[in-house]
């Protein structure tokens, strides 16, 4: 068998970029490689299609794919193709529902996961650097942390690219945690994110609780507080020196979170049935955090409802566009308007809160008649 074909310089500077995650350019030179009226090279829909897909432009990924095995001879490369396909085919009807990390660890595994030495140690990744006083959880943390942010980029913003390293601090308990994460931490909380700039770099860091109050290995913190710590990173990343409305950066975060929660679907639904509730033109310029905790569940809440309504409501390009126009200066609404091809019209904003409410009022139904949750209550 003689040597394998030369790939053209485009298709193989192609190569080169999409490695590197710079998807439109892996994408324009391989286009140009493909469409070459002289010598086209077929494998380069295959470069096209994966810079697609990375995106999340999934129904132009099919499209690269079919061009692929239209020209293709390779039984291997065949089964390759058509499964790829079947995986887009898969991501345009609807957002994969994230696997539940701690529901991979058997007993022994989280009582492992449980001790804490006197040593720490150290793990990293392409975007990682955990540190940890269990050498199981280091690893644990920096495999899920990869795992995390590869669903927050794709998923819920569409094909960002992320290209900071996360310093990640693991502390043993709610005390270790206090004494060692950022000042700017809240109190009540187990884990937190922060950015801090150097010579005008950014280094974002992570500060997570390895144990609960029982004494026992965290399972919210691996299933929620570490994708949700990440989410804020990456949107600020996506952000830079725009404003965001407090509900987008918590709403996106909580979305971001491993296995639904349910307790704050059916609290929001139940307050938006009721007088209870936070006003949507209200929630969408809320920029502090309320001061009660049950004021504070409500916003929480009704934050996760909300942006759940626009994630399910709309394709993954046109979230991708409506965080564009966020991060452009629009208002919500506006946003929202921009993102839909929807012309400017002073009844958009009620009708989307009596769509969202009745949304969010129909899951809370559902939620409560499958699990027989009683409604939460509100107060006064």
């Amino acid at each position: 068998m003689g040597p394998a074909p030369a790939s053209p310089p485009d298709l193989q500077q192609a190569l080169q970029e999409l490695s590197a995650g710079r998807n439109a350019l892996a994408e324009h030179l391989a286009l140009a490689a493909a469409q070459s009226v002289g010598d086209p090279a077929p494998r380069a829909w295959l470069v096209v299609a994966e810079a697609r897909q990375r995106r999340g432009e999934y129904a132009e990924a099919i499209t690269a794919y079919r061009k692929y095995l239209a020209a293709c001879d390779s039984a291997d490369l065949r089964q390759y193709a058509v499964e790829r396909i079947r995986r887009c085919e898969s991501a345009r009807h609807g957002p994969t529902v994230p696997r539940v990390p701690s529901r991979q660890l058997g007993k022994d595994a989280l009582r492992r996961l449980a001790h804490v030495s006197r040593r720490t140690y150290m793990e990293s990744s392409d975007h990682f650097r955990v540190r940890a006083r269990n050498p199981d959880l280091a690893k644990l943390i920096t495999e899920e942390g990869e795992i995390a942010l590869r669903r927050i980029c794709r998923e819920l913003l569409g094909g960002q690219e992320y290209p900071l390293t996360v310093d990640v601090y693991v502390w043993a308990d709610r005390d270790e945690y206090a004494a060692n994460a950022p000042a700017e931490a809240p109190e009540w909380s187990g884990g937190c994110s922060s950015i801090t700039y150097e010579y005008g770099l950014p280094s974002p860091r992570i500060d997570l609780t390895q144990l609960n109050a029982e004494d026992e290995f965290s399972t919210v913190m691996l299933d929620r507080v570490l994708p949700h710590e990440l989410c804020h990173l990456v949107l600020s990343q996506f952000l830079g020196d725009a404003p965001c409305p407090l509900l987008i950066h918590e709403g996106l975060a909580m979305l971001a979170e491993c296995g639904a929660d349910t307790d704050r679907l059916v609290l929001a639904g139940t307050a938006l049935a009721g007088k209870g509730k936070i006003p949507l033109e209200r929630l969408l310029i809320l920029q502090r955090r309320a001061t009660k905790d049950q004021d504070q569940a409500l916003f929480y809440a009704e934050a996760f409802s909300f942006l759940e309504f626009l994630h399910d409501r709309m394709s993954r390009r046109e979230f991708r566009a409506f965080l564009e126009h966020v991060r452009d200066g629009c208002t919500v609404t506006e946003a929202i308007q921009r993102a839909l091809y929807l012309p400017q019209d002073e009844q958009f904003l009620p009708a989307l809160a009596l769509a969202w409410e009745d949304y969010a009022l129909e899951q809370a139904q559902v939620l409560r008649a499958l699990s027989s949750v009683s409604p939460p209550a509100l107060g006064p």
